[in-house]
């Protein structure tokens, strides 16, 4: 088998895209300094999805249950206002991430997700967090940790651009 062409070529496809996807994963923080011996241990539990144009990945007000990675396409991060229109908060492409926060909690999504294109993601998932806890504590840790960092610089953000929009609405009254 190992001679067979048709065999060895599926083996080095798999290999090459397990590579990718470790590449991509690693600019990540939460799984920022992984090794290949930690990623390989949560390979596993990374789910696989693709949405077509116009999808909703995640709908705004449902309960979080993961964040997605995105691999491929466009995602729209939008929310209903009050008339009912949609607000278009941000675009993210591939290499970015949203969702984090539900690997934490499942408080109801504050944002939808639609694909605004062809779109591939990976879904890393509460429970399977929470299994990595249990199983392996030590790497559940270095998750959990990186992710606290991770929404600690976004709250640190939050706030200094909630400062400046209150200076900046003070400066106009």
């Amino acid at each position: 088998m190992v001679g067979d062409p048709f065999w060895s070529n599926i083996f080095k496809r798999e290999q090459s895209e397990e590579d990718a996807l470790y590449e991509i994963l690693t600019q990540i923080p939460i799984f920022q300094d992984f090794s290949q011996r930690e990623f390989n241990k949560i390979q596993g539990i990374l789910h696989r999805r693709s949405w077509g144009t116009g999808e909703a990945i995640v709908q705004e007000g449902n309960p979080g249950f993961g964040m997605y990675i995105i691999l491929s396409g466009d995602v729209d991060i939008v929310h209903q206002v009050e008339d009912g229109s949609m607000q278009k908060l941000a675009q993210l492409g591939a290499g970015d991430f949203f969702g984090e926060q539900a690997l934490l909690d499942e408080s109801p999504r504050t944002a939808a997700a639609i694909a605004a294109s062809p779109c591939k993601a990976i879904g890393f998932f509460r429970p399977d967090l929470l299994e990595v806890i249990e199983s392996n504590p030590r790497l559940g840790l270095k998750i959990v940790m990186r992710l606290s960092q991770m929404i600690s610089v976004r709250l640190r953000h939050t706030n200094r651009l909630l400062k400046e929009a209150r200076e900046q609405n003070a400066q106009q009254t």
